[in-house]
């Protein structure tokens, strides 16, 4: 087993042992952190592969499986080395906490003044912020943590789309219409063929270096596999009970702040 190899096998552990989410309300102000989590994955090292320029090929892979969980952003966002700030707005952030501002000059690190929760479609802890100054990051300090931010981002919307899509299959594979499984529908079996492409394309690009450009693919990608499987999945992957919905407004929210984010560094 290769090292990369086993430092996911060690976060699929700690991610099995300990993401369990609790009780998920879109359109509330709660968010989805796990303090046992954020325990273990920083034992594991996650949080110190942000430092170390050649650790890129392990924060794609074990991101996948982070995603897969799904864990709560704010261990993605522990990589930036705060909060991304795009539009005003911020996520898992309280007064005293940093921001990160992105820029066409670089990064800018802030103090959050003030916040003011609001409702979101996801339990990402979204507030309106208000932030103090703020300086230069050091650009090569600057160009690990949007790098390490940016591959752990696109490899947790891969690790999304693939959970998405199991969870597709053993739905489609189980559930019995016009005399067999919804699986053995033509129709269906499209649908489900074009969220694996999405879905194997995203795995890759994870495994490798990606950047802006990437990120910028990633998010619609992951948003039209995530669509097919409501698609073949029906109404009840709608319902609060049923998981696929956690991961389709994640993918939504990861898409909308990463353009956010793209935009203000061009």
């Amino acid at each position: 087993m290769t090292e990369v190899a086993a430092f996911t096998s060690s976060i699929r552990s700690i991610v099995a042992d300990h993401c369990s989410p609790g009780p998920w309300r879109p359109g509330s102000t709660e968010d989805d952190r796990l303090p046992a989590l954020r325990k273990h994955l920083d034992s594991a090292g996650w949080f110190d592969l942000a430092d170390d320029p050649q650790a890129l090929p392990f924060l794609g892979p074990a991101a996948v499986e982070l995603g897969r969980g799904p864990a709560a952003l704010h261990e993605l966002d522990a990589l930036l080395g705060g909060s991304p700030y795009v539009s005003g707005m911020t996520r898992y952030a309280e007064p005293g906490d940093r921001a990160i501002v992105p820029g066409g000059d670089g990064l800018r690190v802030a103090t959050i003044a003030a916040v003011k929760p609001v409702p979101y479609g996801d339990c990402i802890a979204a507030a309106r912020a208000h932030i103090d100054g703020g300086e230069l990051m050091d650009p090569a300090e600057a160009g690990r943590r949007e790098a390490a931010w940016v591959t752990a981002t696109v490899g947790y919307l891969a690790g999304l789309t693939a959970e998405a899509l199991r969870l597709a299959l053993e739905h489609t594979t189980t559930r019995q219409a016009f005399g067999g499984t919804l699986a053995g529908l033509d129709s269906v079996q499209q649908r489900l063929a074009d969220a694996a492409l999405c879905a194997d394309g995203l795995l890759l690009l994870a495994e490798g270096s990606p950047d802006l450009d990437a990120l910028a693919y990633a998010g619609p990608a992951a948003c039209a596999a995530l669509a097919e499987c409501h698609q073949v999945v029906g109404a009840i992957g709608y319902t609060l009970e049923f998981p696929l919905q956690r991961y389709s407004r994640r993918a939504r929210a990861i898409h909308l702040w990463a353009d956010a984010w793209i935009e203000a560094r061009s």
